[in-house]
């Protein structure tokens, strides 16, 4: 799976004082933020399948990429991604997608690399989303 320059955006923002406080984005809306959050899911299962992280921490970087993507979209718009990723079966998933490309995902250095990275940028803001 490959991770699109939205996502990077998305955490890019983090970097960013102005663009990190919460607020919606214009042109920001819900099919970009359903297809990030699932970016972001599959990272955060990845790393917890390759053993880079361990399953709370794979679980608080997916609850701060809801509340980070939702604090940039109206107030439908997250809703409706909340809805997504509370729907039964979407993180399973998820989680079949990685379990079928473990073997290559766990060996890629761009993948644990990108874990990190973005690990460390939602560790830096928790407080703030």
């Amino acid at each position: 799976m490959k991770l699109i320059s939205g996502a990077l955006f998305a955490f890019a923002a983090l970097s960013s004082t102005s663009l990190a406080r919460a607020g919606e984005l214009q042109g920001y809306g819900f099919e970009a933020a359903a297809q990030e959050i699932t970016q972001l899911f599959w990272l955060a299962e990845t790393a917890s399948a390759c053993g880079w992280a361990s399953d709370e921490d794979a679980v608080r970087f997916k609850h701060f990429s809801v509340r980070f993507l939702a604090a940039h979209l109206s107030n439908t718009n997250q809703a409706a991604l909340r809805s997504l990723v509370s729907e039964n079966g979407y993180e399973e998933k998820v989680r079949r997608v990685v379990r079928e490309s473990a073997g290559v995902n766990c060996d890629s250095n761009r993948w644990r690399n990108g874990w990190v990275a973005y690990k460390a940028a939602a560790d830096q803001r928790a407080d703030e989303f």
